[in-house]
């Protein structure tokens, strides 16, 4: 095996792992039911809907919108490697799925507790982009397509980010508005105050959705230098003494 190919089976191998804490990020997420992270708003919803279909699956379908869409933004610019992301987004919607039956004994039943699931959800978020960046391998199709948006529009990414996360989650809303004629998740509008404190079930957009909106990101500030120095280490403990 040469040492390319060694080169690039380890960065998918890392790219991931940090899939899978991503995965257990939305399914925390989820599970603390303070609202969702932007990324997985729409699938919620769907699933919600038409349970007979996962979050995972729905995640799948919503990706392979999202390739699409690159395909209409990109053109010729639409290279085959960015293909790689199909078996990616359908590896993540698997993973999503096993993380939420893995903590479905997960039960919050205070406030405080469904805060701390959010916050370590936006932990473990960061933590996972974090190494899929390192990694540069898989990239999630919202973020390739945030890219492309990025590269037609020639504006920054950040910007186009928090845009297209809006945009998301307004659609999303609009979704479970048309559902379930309550425009942050199931179930009968009850008013604002019983979504803000988690006192009904199936919340899709919350408190929560605001926090993994912006925790994250400030969160890989720290989780960037700790990725960096583990695979400092991993690095040196691979290395063979002479």
């Amino acid at each position: 095996m040469t040492a390319k190919v060694k080169d690039i089976l380890r960065r998918y191998t890392v790219a991931t792992v940090g899939l899978v804490f991503v995965a257990l990020g939305i399914a925390l997420s989820i599970i603390s039911n303070l609202g969702t992270s932007p990324l997985s708003c729409p699938a919620y919803v769907l699933n919600l809907e038409w349970p007979v279909l996962s979050v995972g699956t729905f995640t799948l379908l919503i990706n392979l919108g999202y390739v699409l869409l690159q395909v209409v933004l990109l053109r010729r610019d639409f290279q085959a490697r960015h293909l790689m992301q199909i078996p990616a987004s359908a590896l993540f919607g698997y993973m999503i799925d096993g993380c939420l039956w893995a903590l479905s004994w997960l039960h919050p039943g205070t406030f405080a507790a469904r805060l701390g699931l959010t916050a370590l959800s936006a932990v473990v978020t960061a933590f996972g982009v974090s190494i899929e960046v390192a990694a540069n391998a898989w990239m999630l199709s919202a973020e390739m397509t945030v890219a492309a948006f990025s590269k037609v529009l020639r504006k920054p990414f950040g910007p186009v980010k928090v845009v297209m996360d809006t945009l998301v989650v307004v659609v999303s809303a609009a979704l479970a508005w048309f559902f379930f004629s309550n425009p942050f998740g199931a179930g009968a509008w009850t008013g604002l105050g019983d979504v803000l404190l988690a006192r009904t079930e199936g919340i899709v957009i919350g408190i929560g959705t605001l926090l993994l909106a912006v925790l994250p990101g400030m969160l890989m500030r720290l989780t960037d230098p700790l990725v960096e120095r583990l695979r400092g280490k991993s690095r040196a403990a691979g290395r063979t003494p002479r």
